[in-house]
C-alpha cells in the first residue's frame, strides 16, 4: 500500500513539474552552466527582451519562437547552420533583469557575443568619456605598463567583473570589462615621459556623469590600487 502511495505521489509531482514554466517568463531546462551564459541587465525586462530580439536579428539568425509579457519571455532563434539559440529574460524587479543565453550544444563565444550586442542594444556598449565628462578619472603610478595590464584584469576578476576585452600595445594597453548588473567598464593604461610615474591610468565607467559610473571608478581605482601594490602621485 505504502509503495503505491509513493508512486502515485512521484506521478503527481512530475505531472506538475511537466506544467510548471508554461509562462512565457519562466526557467526552461537551459542545460548545464557551461552550456548558458548568464547576465544581469540594469534595466526593465521588457526593454532586456526587446534587445535580444534585436541582437538575433543584428547576427541574422530566424526567430522561431516569440514568447513574452511584462514579466520578460523566451526566444528561440535557429542559425542558417542549423544551430539553435535560445534567449530567456525573466524580470528581477521593476529597474532590471537577467538574460540567459545558449547556443546549441554550448557555444559561449557566440553567447557572449550575443550578449554584448543585447547590451550595446540597450545603450550600455563599451565605457567611453561622456561628451560633458564626469565618468572618467585619471592616475598617474609608478609602475611599468605590463604590470598595469596584469593589474587591470586582476582587478575585473577581483571585482566579480567579466572581462570583455584586452588589447596590450608598445605604448598602451586597455582592459574593458562589465559589472554585476553589465554595465561597461574601461581601465586604459599609457607609458608616459616620467621618471617617477611612468604609468597613467585611466578609470572610465558607464556612459555618462551619473552615481553608477562615479560608484564604479571608485571600486576600479580602489582595487587596482591593491592589485598594483603602488601608490598614485
Amino acid at each position: 500500500m505504502k509503495k503505491h502511495l509513493v508512486l502515485a505521489g512521484i506521478v503527481t509531482l512530475m505531472a506538475a513539474c511537466s506544467h510548471e514554466g508554461s509562462s512565457p517568463s519562466s526557467t526552461s531546462d537551459w542545460g548545464t552552466g557551461l552550456n548558458s551564459i548568464e547576465r544581469n541587465y540594469n534595466k526593465p525586462a521588457p526593454d532586456t527582451y526587446l534587445a535580444g530580439v534585436a541582437a538575433l536579428k543584428s547576427f541574422n539568425i530566424t526567430v522561431e519562437k516569440d514568447m513574452h509579457d511584462e514579466m520578460g519571455g523566451e526566444l528561440l532563434g535557429r542559425r542558417a547552420d542549423g544551430q539553435s539559440v535560445m534567449v530567456n529574460v525573466s524580470v528581477i524587479d521593476k529597474a532590471n533583469s537577467v538574460a540567459v543565453v545558449r547556443v546549441g550544444a554550448g557555444n559561449s563565444t557566440l553567447a557572449t557575443m550575443i550578449h554584448e550586442k543585447v547590451a550595446d542594444k540597450l545603450g550600455m556598449g563599451t565605457a567611453n568619456a561622456a561628451f560633458l565628462g564626469g565618468n572618467t578619472e585619471e592616475f598617474p603610478y609608478s609602475a611599468e605598463l605590463q604590470a598595469g595590464a596584469e593589474a587591470a584584469e586582476r582587478t575585473v576578476k577581483a571585482l566579480g567583473w567579466s572581462v570583455t576585452g584586452k588589447e596590450l600595445k608598445d605604448k598602451w594597453a586597455q582592459i574593458d570589462a562589465r559589472a554585476e548588473d553589465s554595465h561597461p567598464a574601461r581601465i586604459r593604461m599609457e607609458r608616459v615621459d616620467d621618471r617617477a610615474f611612468p604609468l597613467k591610468v585611466r578609470f572610465t565607467a558607464g556612459n555618462g556623469n551619473t552615481d553608477v559610473s562615479k560608484a564604479m571608478i571608485g571600486r576600479l581605482h580602489e582595487e587596482f590600487d591593491r592589485q598594483i601594490g603602488g601608490h598614485v602621485r
